[in-house]
């Protein structure tokens, strides 16, 4: 194999990834088991042990949204323009070309990474990990992946904060507490709503080509207007949100330092209001900075 095509294989594959992505299943993570660190079940008694669990919990959940990325490039065959004239095989109903099985084969494997840690996990912790699991599993392959694909019904952006959010916080919290909480999955929502945020983003750029595929996306759904003020809300709530819940005792006051994103806030919808321009990478911007404020406020309080 001829070294040029080796980097060019592995440079679409680590787009295919989306790296940069990840920093979602990072920030959900951190957030619940600082909420559980919160209630004082951090590094009660063994250090290393708990040292351990969140070096897994933080693999397992970049791992399976890293599988829900590469699951998407597959279906939507993203890659395919990127060699043209190279041999196509029949997979799954669709003509795809080496690569594009790679890329479904990395998917899977980042499905079987993911399902390793979480046994080791539920063996060191609690079983009820098990449910969590099987959901985020499933929801990560049933995003974009046949029969389901979720996203061409109008469920990406909602599914997205159950997915990436609710359930990421969710179990990682209960690794260290051992039982099913609402709590942290309420109280880490000013931050998570910015996973939703990212997905109208996509939306929003892609209107034109998804109307013209077919692909209903809640965007194409409602129109772009519609989608638009969605992300518009979106930002309102998180920093409500924020408001009220240090208000309430359940953040503490340096949470309110998320308000120092609140220009990025602005920037990013004025360039999501801009026909034809992507506000993906501003957006990706106020999440990371929003979600960072609301992890060091959690981590000094």
């Amino acid at each position: 194999m001829k070294k040029g095509y080796m980097i060019k294989l592995i440079k679409d594959l680590w787009i295919a990834l989306r790296p940069l992505s990840l920093t979602l299943a990072l920030a959900s993570t951190t957030l619940g088991m600082l909420m559980a660190n919160r209630e004082g079940l951090l590094f009660t008694s063994n250090r290393t042990l708990d040292i351990f669990k969140i070096v897994l919990v933080t693999i397992g959940g970049m791992s399976i949204l890293g599988c829900a990325n590469l699951i998407n490039d597959f279906y939507e065959g993203s890659f395919k323009y990127h060699r043209p004239g190279e041999k196509t095989y029949k997979f799954l109903k669709y003509e795809r070309t080496a690569f594009d099985l790679l890329v479904f084969a990395f998917s899977m494997v980042c499905i079987g990474i993911t399902a390793l840690i979480g046994v080791i996990l539920m063996y060191i912790s609690t079983t009820k990990l098990i449910y969590v699991g099987i959901a985020g599993i499933i929801g990560a392959y049933a995003y974009t992946g046949e029969p389901f694909v979720y996203k061409k019904r109008g469920l990406g952006a909602i599914l997205s904060l159950i997915l990436v959010g609710s359930l990421m916080v969710l179990g990682s919290y209960m690794v260290f507490a051992g039982e099913f909480s609402f709590e942290p999955v309420l109280y880490t929502l000013p931050a998570g709503l910015m996973i939703p945020l990212m997905m109208m983003s996509n939306e929003i750029r892609d209107y034109e080509r998804d109307k013209d595929l077919g692909i209903k996306t809640l965007t194409v759904i409602l129109g772009v207007k519609a989608g638009k003020m969605i992300y518009l809300a979106l930002i309102v709530a998180a920093y409500l949100l924020t408001v009220i819940f240090v208000f309430i005792g359940k953040l503490p006051p340096l949470a309110l330092a998320v308000f120092l994103t609140l220009p990025i806030a602005i920037k990013s919808y004025k360039k999501v209001s801009i026909p034809k321009t992507s506000a993906i990478r501003i957006t990706n911007w106020l999440h990371i900075s929003f979600n960072l404020i609301t992890i060091i406020a959690l981590m000094v309080s």
